[in-house]
């Protein structure tokens, strides 16, 4: 492969990270440390949003609201995959060591997974103590902050990917055209 192909096949893949990063709702652009703060402290814990980071080695910004306040963890883009940065103190080295610091094609990805752990740990936590108030796990995305109101198509697609997790979306008795826009972001979040 060429040397400009190869920088077309990267160039495309950003974007289609970047689309389906926006298309997500919770992505706020190119905000800074202080706005995400100011959108988040009276949030509950868990709750979150993406935005572009103002490091200019990075790409993308976690800020989160956590029980000390409201934190940001950078996202790491590496061989082209997402990671979020382990010298940050939220996430301690044991776990990361223990998990090989898992690494996603697509930010949203990486913002699913993370959910999907967070959730497990609010179910536990709140089962065994009886309350949902507070969450133990230092990192917890809960409750993404969407930056406006997604269009009634795009609620329906989460609500379906909800429902019908991954490829299950060709089983589906719908239009092929249908499918492909499921396709297209293939997350409940």
């Amino acid at each position: 492969m060429s040397t400009s192909s190869q920088s077309s096949s990267r160039s495309s893949y950003f974007d289609t990270a970047v689309a389906t990063l926006q298309t997500s709702g919770f992505y706020w652009g190119a905000i800074n440390a202080n706005q995400s703060k100011t959108l988040l402290v009276h949030k509950r814990v868990g709750a979150f949003l993406v935005r572009a980071s103002s490091d200019p080695k990075h790409l993308f910004t976690l800020s989160l609201k956590t029980e000390t306040g409201v934190t940001n963890i950078r996202i790491v883009m590496c061989d082209g995959k997402f990671s979020l940065d382990q010298n940050n103190g939220t996430i301690t080295r044991a776990r990361a060591n223990q998990q090989g610091s898992p690494r996603f094609d697509c930010v949203v990805k990486l913002v699913f997974y993370y959910m999907l752990l967070s959730w497990r740990t609010f179910r536990q936590n709140s089962s065994s103590t009886g309350t949902r108030d507070r969450v133990a796990a230092h990192l917890s995305l809960l409750w993404p902050l969407y930056k406006e109101v997604s269009t009634l198509q795009h609620l329906c697609r989460r609500t379906l990917n909800r429902h019908v997790i991954g490829e299950g979306v060709h089983h589906l008795p719908i239009p092929p055209k249908l499918k492909v826009f499921l396709r297209r972001y293939q997350y409940p979040v």
